[in-house]
């Protein structure tokens, strides 16, 4: 298993533990402590039973907003019992992928697992993109599109149906540890993926590969991208059997349809709606926002030719209107989510004074909410610009992130957007931040904002402030606890007495974490939220 550990962690800390929260310091400890990582992995792996038992995994469940009125749970995984499950799963990907559909019968385009070492990457570099413009081609053979996609998908995959597949995969006692784990993430339901990391990508894969073949095996032509389903069809009659086909399959996995997602058009509306991804369209009929998403944005900074890569992807989206895209999205009713997320991505390669203009039209109060949507892509990109900005462009993202608060917007209220705001707030310490952060702290119970409060007030050397919530070390939750070994390190030697008087009482994780966070701090290289 040793070079599934290894695999995992370099995944994590090449790429983050999921594409939903704010990544966890554990993944620049994963680096740094690499080989004592790795140990700690093989440890649990020896004995697992014992281990969930010393130190079951306390992970963090939120709502994460999904169009204007709707929300779905996610899960950050515990960090090490992340990586020690990405790696269990890890050590059976290659098995399942050739039970899946072959890649070149151009039917399925989501995950296939490929583990690339230079870039410490597990899946072939197909996007959702490549599956839309796969479901043109199919189109042009065909007089009628169904599209639909499965509803509440990861939340709702058996646990029971999931082992009987891994256990086909595979004869090793791996399935049986992957769902004793799954069973201890979601408590006594038994159905559901920890949403947001590449292990729950490759397990909810192979819950679907039944239904795939049963697809595949009556000559039905579809493509599939997760839970995405576009099928083609020569009249709307059979276009309603292969529905009930569908329906009638998922059911047995206990998964089902979206209804309003359900929709059977003619290939012509089809490919009208779809027509910036027909590579024999006129380009010069395109419209901005047509443009705009025929670009790939997803930028690789470990390729061989990042820096090549990087100006191509400048001089693409400098030819694209991104701001006036954006004027026009805030001001519809509801925003087109595929278009705006695009843009708001694409704001990362613009100039500083350009940056600045976009970033304006975005803070708006009232475009603010018409953008909620897409408010953590916003969040994660003002993040990554911040430090860009000179002082007054950090002051326009200051207040008006602040103003939030002042104003208690419904958007302070989605704990996940909390986490964002929080991360962006701590990079410049003031007394208004610092009251707001107490504030939340012993207001709220949401660990790991405690979490993110704690290391700034650390990083902000609020000793006041630390030396009184040391008192409550014992109990505080993991996330917190491993928060405040690191913020002990700026008390000095009150600080030291303290970790020398509980240190019987940390955890190896914890015991890791205690050294790396000496070495950074001898190092003077903070922890950042």
């Amino acid at each position: 298993m040793k070079q599934h550990f290894k695999k995992a962690l370099l995944n994590i800390i090449h790429h983050g533990d999921t594409d939903v929260f704010p990544f966890p310091f554990e993944r620049l400890l994963f680096e740094e402590k690499f080989d004592d990582v790795v140990t700690i992995l093989g440890e649990m792996h020896q004995d697992m039973e014992k281990a969930l038992a010393e130190r079951t995994p306390l992970n963090i469940v939120k709502l994460s907003q999904v169009g204007y009125y709707g929300f779905r749970q996610v899960t950050q995984v515990e960090p090490f019992w992340n990586a020690y499950l990405l790696a269990l799963v890890i050590s059976l990907a290659e098995k399942i992928e050739k039970k899946r559909i072959p890649e070149n019968l151009n039917k399925i385009y989501s995950y296939r697992f490929q583990w690339n070492p230079s870039k410490s990457s597990l899946f072939k570099d197909t996007t959702w993109l490549d599956y839309k413009k796969q479901c043109v081609e199919y189109s042009k053979s065909y007089k009628v599109v169904l599209q639909t996609d499965i509803s509440n998908f990861y939340p709702r995959i058996n646990h029971h149906r999931l082992e009987n597949e891994l256990k086909r995969t595979d004869n090793t006692n791996v399935p049986k540890k992957i769902m004793k784990l799954l069973g201890t993430f979601s408590g006594t339901i038994s159905h559901g993926l920890p949403v947001g990391g590449p292990a729950a990508r490759i397990l909810a894969e192979l819950a679907l590969n039944n239904t795939d073949y049963h697809l595949n095996m009556r000559g039905i032509v579809f493509c599939r991208y997760a839970d995405d389903y576009s099928i083609f069809c020569n009249s709307e009659s059979e276009a309603y059997k292969v529905l009930i086909l569908l329906s009638e399959k998922l059911s047995i996995d206990q998964l089902g349809l979206q209804k309003d997602k359900t929709k059977i058009m003619s290939s012509e509306e089809f490919r009208e709606i779809h027509q910036f991804l027909d590579p024999q369209a006129d380009a010069k009929m395109y419209t901005e926002e047509q443009k705009l998403l025929n670009i790939s944005i997803r930028y690789d900074p470990y390729s061989p030719t990042a820096a090549k890569d990087y100006d191509s992807l400048k001089d693409a989206v400098q030819e694209i209107d991104l701001i006036g895209i954006l004027s026009k999205e805030v001001n519809k009713t509801k925003i087109d989510q595929t278009v705006t997320k695009q843009a708001v991505n694409a704001i990362s390669v613009l100039s500083v004074f350009d940056q600045l203009q976009a970033v304006k039209v975005l803070l708006d109060p009232d475009n603010l909410l018409t953008l909620s949507p897409v408010f953590v892509t916003i969040m994660r990109v003002l993040r990554s610009i911040y430090n860009d900005f000179t002082p007054i462009g950090q002051d326009l993202i200051d207040k008006a992130l602040l103003d939030l608060f002042r104003s208690e917007s419904y958007l302070t209220k989605i704990e996940l957007n909390l986490n964002y705001i929080v991360q962006i707030l701590s990079l410049r310490q003031s007394q208004e931040k610092e009251e707001l952060f107490i504030k939340l702290y012993e207001s709220g119970t949401d660990h790991f904002i405690k979490r993110q409060i704690i290391i700034c007030m650390a990083n902000w050397d609020c000793y006041y402030w630390l030396s009184d919530v040391k008192n409550h070390f014992t109990v505080m939750s993991t996330w917190e606890r491993r928060a405040f070994i690191y913020a002990s390190f700026v008390l000095g030697d009150e600080g030291k007495h303290w970790r020398g008087h509980v240190k019987n009482l940390f955890t190896p994780e914890e015991a890791i974490i205690r050294d790396w966070c000496a070495d950074r701090h001898n190092a003077k290289n903070p922890i950042l939220v």
